[in-house]
């Protein structure tokens, strides 16, 4: 009997909360602003409009906005590779003035008998928060957000939403009742996000969770209202000139805050010491990369002064000259060449050198000496056209930070003797595409840290990225990152995962989280995405179905 009448004990609760008149944010000049909490949170950034919106509303404040969103992430755990900085930490870092907090959708699977922690946990949080001084002098104002509703899709494949949503309704009461308790200004985004659901004539979210483009237009300026108590500005040409700008900016500091490679940056692999060429004197990983991160740092304020610069009417020439230096290191395994690199054998005289069993032939298809675009290959796949599909992975283990050349997914056509003749980028612009499946009319294909689905949608054989379908998988080790993609005859998506990750990814049935190597099952038309092999892998590079559906998995480390 408790658990029925739980939901309208708990909306009528809200509703009282909600009927004073709600706090009201006003920031001052040169104020900071640290975004955190759970995906909502962290694919907010990739939109812009909220960011753009307080620009132009306030174009001499040059108001500096971090996100230190994470997919799945909840206010009492946020689970991250070894020695990776805590989320305080960031929020120092970020010298937070005002921290926008969005909470309740992960825990809210934990259903009635959660609520209790919960509301513990973040009252626990609210008064930590606002115990500190990440800006060196003082607390930090705190805005609470609700979880936004789950959409009810069309398409039958999604599942329905009554259940989540009932138990969305009540974390969101849970988070007003503590929010006022600890008088901390407090936005309820369930209700209006139902309202934008029913109003709209297309989905806003892509799986009934997570908003499109679209979704994060249709919520920024309710965001805005509740928060600011006014209007958002005019959304025309120089709006948008400032959002483009902010997402410029905004992935200059993801490729920051997520940067690929952490385990070498901050975990056990950061302090091993290496040669500075042959004999020379041992240097670290963090030798280089900190110093490279201060230069994303440097990077990402230079691209937030051009969005100031375009709030105030103007604009502004980035100008990077001034990122720090970073110290040049030889490589501990020179070459005999006299510059120190080496001489490969052609691909001709390569197949001569190779023995292989009875009854096997090696023919050669492409070669970088003929398609230059060709380097460092590392999934390949055939599509129904007979074409060979390659991800190839140039800036191997990632993009430094003043890459001009992406890695990319290369489609060759094959001629009637087996041979490559043409060779055509579908996409450019990607980092550590360590993998890729084809789907529907299209391909999901990594684009460090996320999973992208992209289709050519003008009929010139390149593809555009259509839709951010996963966030959340770990690139602690970067080739060890999301690989070696099989499809199964059902139609699911398998997806490997290697030692040092923590992946969190989040689903309409819960997040799902893995400490170290793992296959999953993602099933691209559910969104179900599960742990399908939880093992102790280091590098689990290999996944096919035989033709008699038996399941056959290698591990690279271990040549198993």
């Amino acid at each position: 009997m408790k658990n029925s009448i739980l939901p309208l004990i708990l909306t009528v609760s809200a509703s009282a909360l909600f009927a004073a008149a709600p706090a009201k944010l006003e920031l001052q000049q040169g104020e900071h602003v640290a975004i955190i909490g759970n995906g909502l949170a962290d694919r907010m950034q990739h939109d812009g409009t909220l960011e753009a919106f307080i620009h132009k509303a306030l174009p001499q404040h040059d108001i500096s906005i971090r996100n230190l969103g994470f997919a799945a992430d909840e206010v009492a755990s946020r689970m991250r590779s070894d020695d990776v900085p805590k989320t305080e930490e960031w929020l120092a870092k970020a010298k937070a003035d005002v921290v926008l907090a969005f909470w309740g959708f992960n825990e809210s699977f934990r259903g009635y008998d959660g609520l209790t922690k919960f509301k513990a946990d973040l009252d626990k949080h609210i008064k930590e928060t606002k115990a500190a001084q990440y800006n060196g002098r003082s607390a930090p104002r705190l805005v609470l957000f609700s979880p936004i509703a789950q959409e009810k899709m069309a398409d039958p494949n999604f599942p329905d939403p009554t259940a989540n949503n009932t138990n969305l309704q009540n974390y969101t009461a849970a988070m007003a009742e503590v929010a006022q308790a600890n008088d901390v200004q407090f936005v309820d985004l369930f209700a209006p996000s139902q309202q934008l659901y029913k109003a709209a004539k297309k989905p806003l979210t892509h799986n009934g969770i997570h908003l499109t483009v679209a979704g994060y237009q249709a919520l920024a300026p309710v965001i805005y209202k509740a928060v600011f108590a006014a209007q958002p500005p005019v959304a025309d040409a120089a709006l948008e000139k400032i959002r483009a700008a902010v997402q410029v900016k905004n992935e200059m500091w993801l490729s920051r805050y997520r940067t690929v490679d952490q385990f070498n940056i901050f975990g056990g692999r950061s302090t091993i010491g290496y040669e500075s060429g042959k004999g020379g004197p041992k240097v670290d990983n963090r030798a280089v990369l900190w110093p490279e991160l201060a230069v994303r740092d440097t990077m990402t304020e230079n691209r937030e002064k051009r969005v100031w610069a375009l709030a105030k009417g103007g604009d502004l020439k980035i100008d990077d000259s001034n990122a720090p230096e970073v110290p040049a290191i030889k490589s501990n395994k020179p070459g005999p060449n006299p510059d120190g690199s080496y001489t490969y054998v052609d691909a001709e005289e390569a197949i001569k050198l190779m023995t292989v069993p009875k009854g096997v032939k090696v023919e050669l298809v492409a070669s970088e000496k003929q398609f230059p675009e060709l380097v460092s290959p590392v999934q390949m796949g055939w599509d129904t056209k007979g074409r060979l599909w390659i991800s190839a992975w140039k800036n191997y283990p990632e993009r430094t930070p003043w890459s001009k050349e992406g890695d990319k997914l290369l489609v060759f056509d094959i001629g009637p003797d087996g041979k490559a003749v043409k060779c055509t980028t579908f996409l450019d612009d990607l980092n550590c595409p360590t993998g890729f499946q084809f789907y529907k009319d299209g391909v999901v294909v990594m684009k460090s840290p996320d999973l992208w689905y992209a289709r050519d949608t003008d009929g010139d054989g390149k593809g555009e990225l259509q839709e951010r379908l996963l966030n959340g998988l770990d690139a602690a080790d970067s080739h060890h990152e999301t690989n070696s993609m099989a499809v199964e005859p059902g139609g699911a998506i398998y997806l490997s995962d290697g030692v040092f990750h923590r992946t969190q990814v989040e689903t309409a049935w819960g997040p799902v989280r893995n400490k170290d190597g793992a296959l999953y099952r993602w099933e691209p038309r559910t969104g179900k995405f599960e742990r399908y092999i939880a093992y102790g892998f280091a590098n689990p590079h290999g996944k096919v179905f035989d033709y008699w559906g038996n399941d056959i998995i290698t591990d690279a480390t271990g040549n198993a």
